[in-house]
């Protein structure tokens, strides 16, 4: 992957405690994802949610249940709160306004999905606490239900601040032309 080597995250990626980010710094990534896009993108507004972000032994920065959940229960609105890049041009150029830390974040955040389980796959960056659920594989306890969804739900019955995790496989396997 030629912009992680070009902009040395793997060094990046081995910091176990890299910054929280707050909602200014949220509302700062949507600003430069405006400001990069071609299509006027309305900034969403914060929504409660079920988890807040936490240090996770081993893992660095994490989602941890803010209450007791059940198996099934809504946990990630994922549509509005993702940008999406169709080609790389438009998300090299989103790369391009953030500062190289943030940069190697949103590298290390985004994935490739089809989201009309038509085969046309998409990149998408989840824009806000949701880019830090880590992966739990094979214990995870957050998936979606349909493989072309951005929607999460609970597996089983998570406990108040147990780390909810999901399973990095389940992303599509393709690849956008950086």
């Amino acid at each position: 992957f030629d912009l992680y080597d070009e902009l040395k995250c793997y060094d990046h990626a081995m910091i176990q405690h890299k910054r929280l980010y707050s909602d200014d710094d949220w509302n700062s990534l949507w600003q430069k994802f405006q400001d990069a896009s071609l299509y006027p993108y309305p900034i969403p507004n914060p929504s409660k949610k079920l988890y807040y972000t936490a240090y996770s032994k081993g893992k660095g920065r994490g989602n941890f249940a803010s209450r007791n959940m059940k198996e099934g229960e809504h946990i990630y609105h994922g549509y509005k709160n993702a940008a999406f890049f169709q080609e790389g041009e438009s998300f090299k150029r989103f790369l391009s306004l953030l500062s190289k830390e943030a940069a190697c974040d949103v590298l290390e955040w985004s994935f490739m999905q089809d989201l009309t389980n038509d085969g046309n796959a998409v990149l998408c960056l989840d824009m806000d606490g949701g880019a830090l659920f880590n992966d739990g594989s094979p214990h995870q306890n957050m998936q979606y239900k349909e493989a072309w969804s951005l929607n999460k739900y609970a597996t089983r019955d998570i406990q108040k601040g147990e780390e909810i995790t999901e399973k990095y496989d389940k992303f599509t396997k393709t690849e956008i032309d950086l």
